[in-house]
């Protein structure tokens, strides 16, 4: 199997609303690059465009990964959506980013400084995860990375200007609440696995650079879970709440 036949594969999955097998030991991609040039075949076999992000990192300062999200996946709240049009539906409260500008890539590494001082706003999402592969979670990073990092859906809040946010909003470890028809989901402990979610968008920048790929302003950059990943498995709403950021809101149908 090459790593076209790994797109078309996911490709079909999504246009058929039907789960695949996993790639075996020796079909997968056989590193990162591979995986992420699978990612943008795939959206590219779709007829789409990639309307957002998705990036994290499983500890402060460890390694990032991100994917692209098909712009028909990126919905703004409230939003409705049938829940049997995902083949399993998780939920995450995130922190999430547009630049003010584009970003080109070049040839010298962005600072720093450079990257935070281009945010535009920050905002709200609540993640759906999925995955097009059947024997999920059990799945090799490699093929996850491939198939959107696990990505089903993006449901977008409303945006507040970084600039007057920036000194007195805690990015570590903000008040939040998410609610699934009105039970909480939120767990003892909260907080984003790569700490403050603002380093992640340097290695974003450098990324997309690398990849020759030109970051629009619109595109909404989501920086991983506060509150984990909870399964939800009938239809219902999902409000997330952060302080100082506001509301976002899905109805699953």
């Amino acid at each position: 199997m090459t790593q076209y036949d790994l797109a078309h594969r996911l490709v079909e999955a999504r246009r058929q609303h039907r789960p695949i097998d996993a790639p075996p030991p020796d079909s997968l991609p056989p590193d990162a690059a591979t995986a992420y040039a699978i990612q943008q075949a795939v959206i590219t076999g779709l007829g789409d465009s990639t309307g957002a992000w998705k990036i994290g990192a499983k500890a402060p300062g460890g390694a990032a990964a991100g994917a692209p999200i098909p712009a028909s996946l990126v919905l703004p709240s409230p939003a409705r959506v049938a829940h049997d049009g995902f083949f399993r539906v998780l939920v995450e409260l995130e922190i999430a980013f547009r630049f003010a500008e584009a970003i080109e890539p070049r040839g010298r590494a962005y600072a720093r400084d450079e990257v935070l001082a281009k945010l535009g706003v920050v905002l709200p999402t609540i993640e759906i995860v999925d995955s097009r592969f059947s024997e999920w979670p059990n799945v090799a990073p490699l093929a996850q990375l491939a198939d959107a990092q696990n990505n089903g859906a993006l449901i977008t809040g409303h945006p507040v200007a970084y600039a007057g946010l920036a000194r007195g909003f805690d990015f570590v470890s903000p008040e939040l609440e998410l609610t699934f028809d009105g039970d909480s989901l939120v767990p003892d402990a909260t907080g984003n696995p790569a700490g403050d979610p603002r380093e992640l968008l340097v290695w974003f920048v450098n990324h997309c650079a690398a990849m020759g790929i030109t970051i629009e302003p619109e595109w909404t950059i989501t920086t991983g879970s506060y509150v984990g990943a909870h399964n939800v498995g009938k239809p219902g709403i999902v409000r997330g709440h952060i302080d100082g950021l506001g509301e976002v809101e899905i109805e699953l149908t």
